[in-house]
This record gives C-alpha cells, structure tokens and sequence, in this order.
C-alpha cells in the first residue's frame, strides 16, 4: 500500500512538472489594430448640459480633404442662446441711445439754467450796488435781499450742472458694461456654436473611435460626454500595431521580441513585428470583463505594396520555444 501511495504520489507531481513546463513554452497568439502616430482627433465637446448629441458624421472610409465638415453635434440649445442674447444686445444699445439723448438733454436743460442764473445774478448786483442815497431803506434791502437769492441760485445751478454732467457719465459706463458683457456672452456662445462643428486640418480617411464604456463603434444619435473620442483622421506614415496583453500571457513577452506578423486584409504576405512598448501597469478592459490587460505597442517594416489603413486588425503569433527540458526528462 505504502509502494502504490508512493508511485501515485511520483505521477502527480510528473503530471504538474510536464504541464508547468509545456505553459511555460507554449505559443502566444495575440490581435492588435493598426494605429497612426499622428492623428487628428475629434472630441465631444463640454456644454451647459453636460453631453451632448451627435447630430452628424461624415460616413466611416470616407477621404476628408483639409477644410471638410466632419463631426456636428446638436446645437439646438445654443442656437436659442445666441439668439436671446442677439435680442438682449440690441435692447442694450437701444437704452444706451435713449440714455445717451436724455443725459445730454439734461445737461443741456442745466447749463440753460445755470445761463438763466448767472444773468439774474449779474442784474442783482447792478440793482444792489445803487447807492442807499438814491433809494428807500425797502428798495435798498430787497436788492441786497435779491443779491443773497441770485448767489444761492446760481451756485444750485451750477451743481446741478456738475450732478448731471456725472450722472450722465455714470449711466452711460453702466450701460456700457452691460453691452460689453452680452457682446462678451454672445462671443463665448458663438464659440461653443463653432465647436459644435469640427473640420479637417488635414487629408485622409474617417475612422470612427469606439464607445468608451461598451466597445461600440461611435454612431449617429448617440449622446456623448465631454472629451469622448469621435472619430479620427490618422496619419498615413508612422504605423504601428496596438495590442492589450492578458495578465496570464503578461510574462511571455520581453521588448524587442520578435513576433510573427499577419495582417487580416492580407492573409498571405507574412510580416515580422518587434516589441516597442510594454507597459507595466494593467487596465481594466470593461467590454472584455472583469479581467486585466496590458497595453503592447509592435512596430514593423513599412511596405508600399500593402494599403494599410488605421483600424486594420492584425495577428501577432510568438512562436513556442524549444523545450529544453523534454530531452532530459525523455533521456530519464
């Protein structure tokens, strides 16, 4: 009994040896896309409501030249915006006219009084410097009285001059402001109207980007949040394949292996690929499931005779290594 325990117990761990080394050299099969280094992306914009809504898109493979329309989001509400504010602008430099005309009335009703004043006060003088002699003690003191009156008025007029000459001033800066501001709001709305539209910088295909939450391609209707990927117009030179790493096949790779390379679109012209970029910290892949990923960039050759285009899927394969150990153990 004790022999067979033996035996069944040397199985197992045979069992355990020859499965941990066949992982260990076992093939790896990875997909990736092919990106561009230097793209034009397009982004969904911020707006008052937070997301917004597709509206348009120029059709996915579609050759955009520089100046094209590509991407329009709903303006709809904006729109209403600019043109509340339009009215509320105009109404603005409505009331600075009526103000401007009834300030400058105003003063010119003051300086008209303050004309008037000056002149009574240039009579009441004459009349109060008649000699007490050549009038009755009355007449004498209603002169002087009418001195003392002209002197009060005419200092009133003069600050009712000065009071409407400032109050004049006063409305005009406050209305003013208040033009500059709507002028300041429309511009700021006009700018979100221009973002609800994107052009093309430059020429080349529309590829559309994926839905950041569930994987699906960006499509008409959709509402988006701010700075989600749209669609992009990649560079045609500097391509280079993107692929994410399960965490299990993680250690299998080194940088500047060399993998084979296949392209879907041209299943028989084999490539060869090099590991350029691996990173080190794991990303959770939510249309994937619950598991980790690592992101791994492969450089290649570029060819003229194959049409590569961004988006294009592509195999990578690491060929299984030898297995060393197998002649050992088979030798035992």
């Amino acid at each position: 009994m004790y022999q067979l325990t033996l035996v069944l117990c040397w199985l197992v761990i045979a069992v355990v040896t020859s499965t941990a080394g066949h992982a260990k050299n076992r093939g790896l099969l990875l997909t990736g896309q092919v990106k561009a280094s230097d793209n034009q992306t397009f982004y969904s914009p911020k707006t008052d409501n937070w997301r917004v809504q597709l509206q348009w898109l120029l059709p996915e493979g579609d050759i955009a030249k520089k100046g094209d329309l590509v991407v329009v989001f709903d303006s709809g509400n904006i729109q209403s915006q600019i043109e509340q504010e339009q009215v509320s602008l105009i109404s603005a430099e409505e009331e600075l006219k009526r103000l401007t005309n009834k300030g400058e009335q105003k003063i010119l009703e003051a300086g008209y009084g303050l004309k008037k004043e000056k002149l009574l006060l240039e009579k009441a003088r004459l009349d109060a410097g008649i000699p007490r002699a050549h009038l009755s003690n009355y007449d004498y003191e209603k002169n002087q009285l009418t001195l003392e009156k002209s002197l009060v008025a005419s200092a009133k007029a003069e600050e009712e001059l000065a009071q409407a000459k400032v109050a004049h001033e006063v409305a005009i800066a406050k209305q003013t402001l208040k033009i500059t501001r709507h002028k300041d709001t429309l511009a700021y709305r006009q700018g979100k109207l221009d973002e609800m539209s994107l052009y093309a910088e430059r020429s080349g295909p529309v590829l559309y980007a994926y839905h950041p939450w569930n994987g699906e391609k960006i499509y008409v209707g959709m509402t988006a949040q701010p700075s989600w990927a749209i669609a992009e117009i990649p560079s045609l030179t500097g391509l280079y394949i993107e692929s994410w790493v399960h965490e299990v096949d993680y250690n299998q790779l080194k940088l500047g292996q060399k993998l084979q390379l296949v392209f879907d679109a041209f299943p028989q012209q084999l490539r060869e690929a090099s590991l350029t970029e691996l990173s080190t910290q794991p990303e959770a892949r939510k249309e994937w499931g619950n598991d980790v990923y690592f992101r791994a960039v492969f450089s290649f050759p570029a060819d003229e005779q194959l049409k590569l285009l961004p988006g294009m899927s592509a195999r990578l394969e690491l060929p299984a290594s030898p297995a060393k150990q197998s002649k050992g153990e088979s030798s035992e």
